[in-house]
């Protein structure tokens, strides 16, 4: 099975310094919400996912993209 890229939506909008802790991540800032798209791999979604939680961050829902 084939690892595929992750999307994590949180509450708010991150700012750029925040969003800068987020190597390798693409953030898409909406209305209300942040959305990050990373690379495949559940190391990767591990790690990001460890470091909203560092930062205090959470999630409001974590899919694999098709």
């Amino acid at each position: 099975m084939e690892p595929k890229p992750y999307r994590i939506v949180v509450k708010g909008r991150l700012s750029e310094r925040l969003g800068s802790a987020f190597q390798d991540v693409t953030l898409q800032r909406q209305a209300g919400r942040t959305i990050l798209i990373g690379g495949a791999g559940q190391a990767r979604l591990d790690r990001v996912l460890a470091r909203l939680n560092d930062l205090g961050i959470e999630p409001l829902s974590v899919e694999a993209n098709d």
